[in-house]
């Protein structure tokens, strides 16, 4: 019987250990944006008194200060590593270049992590002002701010970019101008998801002619002229100019043919001897042809002709013996 009644006491005793009590902390459950539900930790700060949500989110704007609490008034978060390699303080910041998981809010604000990039995920966590995070908020009818970056358009000064100053300084007001006009044609094209950055192409322009390229999130590249940003014309992308590979693998054998001696007599390898590449953003395109041609002797000669094709220009080839 006392063994029996042993039994039944630890049996009681594991029991307790194993399903917990109504006091200890349990992980609340939240929804991911996928559509299954899944478990996991939140921080501390989201507390009972806040609203847990647990959305992601990209962020509206530059600069925006992370604090220890919900609320303008709490200390703004000391990025140490920053702090430690400029020797003055600095802040952890949020900008739309960083994408931001949700864990909870209180009172217009938002307790974040940032997940991209990933290296901020340790770092970057606290309160920000839940009108930075992206939520379909009406933003003041600039239909732009979701489509350009903050970044993208940053003001070229003296000090950070003194060869474009000294050279286009007389027309600086004009060309900051027309790197938005440029930034929002492309945005209206439907060709740019989002714009990255609005440049002015110094190796293209002059004074006198002003050239601008747009970097895209879609892998996307845009060149305009400061003619065709005044006219509003039609926006082409480098992909929508770019060789296909049937016509420069045909305007490549055309040039071989060009430069042999005896055009009748080259022999060139379109299967085997042949290689395609085109570049993700630029979409320059770089074709190389093995080649057989014969000299004045009637002998034939090895060759390898490389040729590049940059969006909507002329190709060029170089032409080299092959081992």
């Amino acid at each position: 019987m006392k063994q029996l009644f042993g039994i039944i006491v630890t049996l009681v005793v594991l029991g307790a250990i194993f399903s917990g009590n109504d006091n200890a902390p349990k992980k609340q459950s939240v929804t991911s944006q996928s559509s299954s539900p899944v478990s996991r930790s939140v921080p501390v700060a989201c507390d009972t008194s806040t609203v847990i949500t647990g959305k992601k989110y990209n962020v509206l704007g530059s600069g925006i200060n992370v604090r220890k609490g919900p609320g303008a008034s709490y200390e703004k978060i000391i990025n140490q590593k920053a702090t430690s390699f400029f020797e003055t303080t600095q802040y952890i910041s949020i900008d739309d270049s960083t994408t931001v998981f949700e864990e909870c809010t209180k009172d217009g604000w938002s307790w974040i992590r940032v997940t991209d990039p990933d290296w901020l995920q340790d770092s970057h966590r606290g309160w920000v002002a839940s009108k930075f995070l992206d939520k379909g908020q009406d933003i003041g009818g600039d239909k732009y701010a979701r489509k350009i970056s903050s970044s993208a358009l940053s003001p070229y000064t003296k000090k950070g970019y003194p060869k474009t100053i000294a050279k286009y300084g007389s027309r600086l007001s004009e060309i900051e101008s027309l790197r938005r006009k440029a930034a929002e044609m492309a945005v209206d094209s439907g060709k740019c998801d989002y714009v990255l950055t609005s440049e002015l192409s110094d190796n293209k322009s002059s004074l006198n002619h002003l050239h601008f390229w747009v970097d895209c999130r879609n892998m996307q590249r845009i060149y305009l002229d400061e003619f065709q940003i005044k006219k509003g014309s039609r926006v082409l992308s480098e992909e929508e100019k770019s060789w296909d590979k049937t016509s420069a693998r045909t305007a490549c054998q055309q040039a071989i043919k060009d430069r042999a001696l005896i055009p009748s007599e080259v022999e060139i390898h379109t299967i085997l001897g042949t290689s395609f590449y085109k570049a993700p953003i630029t979409h320059n395109v770089v074709l190389r042809m093995d080649f057989d041609a014969k000299n004045v002797f009637g002998t034939e000669i090895p060759y390898t002709a490389t040729c590049y094709f940059k969006p909507g220009e002329v190709g060029a080839i170089d032409i080299q013996p092959r081992q």
